[in-house]
């Protein structure tokens, strides 16, 4: 018979070292953890990552909240943690449509407010952010997004409208299937 198991949701933030990937894994395996999705980037010199657990019905929010400190205590630099219980709810409604995944991009200028304006054109649509990076290259503010398309939008509006947007505000922007980024974008080694 399968154990009943809880899931949470963990977010750490620290200065960057090597090792914290490790402290904050061990203590999540310590207490008989499985780490189910996890996103972690390093911003400026900070670590941070987020990510969804599962652990035995008997340990608590407290006893991962304790194992955590524990690792603080240990870490070369403060470890922030913060936990909380997964609303099943939010699990169970949660879809991983790659059918209707998209991949948004804007470049220009760096000012005030760029990421707010390219928010408020996907809140326009309907376009659920599900994960969002940028970073200046070569001169310019770029921002990627990987967007859920809402089905009440159809992609021939979003894509005219966006097409409208980029005119108004001088960005260049281009919106793609997610399923062909990835073709054009990612590199597939031979495995050995």
């Amino acid at each position: 018979m399968t154990e009943i198991s809880e899931q949470y949701v963990i977010s750490i933030m620290s200065r960057d070292h090597i090792g914290i990937i490790y402290e904050v894994a061990r203590a999540i395996s310590d207490l008989n953890g499985n780490i189910a999705d996890v996103r972690q980037s390093v911003l400026s010199g900070y670590f941070t990552m987020i990510l969804l657990a599962s652990f035995p019905a008997r340990v608590t929010q407290r006893a991962i909240e304790r194992k955590l400190a524990e690792a603080d205590a240990h870490s070369e630099t403060a470890l922030e943690a913060m936990v909380r219980k997964a609303d099943e709810t939010a699990l169970a409604a949660f879809s991983n449509d790659v059918e209707n995944t998209y991949v948004l991009t804007a470049t220009g200028a760096d000012k005030v407010g760029f990421v707010a304006t390219v928010a408020a054109f996907c809140v326009k649509h309907r376009l659920n952010i599900i994960d969002l990076s940028t970073t200046i290259s070569d001169g310019a503010y770029v921002m990627i997004l990987i967007v859920e398309l809402n089905q009440s939008v159809p992609i021939n509006t979003v894509r005219s409208d966006l097409q409208q947007f980029a005119q108004e505000t001088g960005l260049r922007v281009a919106l793609q299937h997610h399923d062909i980024f990835r073709a054009v974008n990612e590199i597939n080694l031979p495995l050995r």
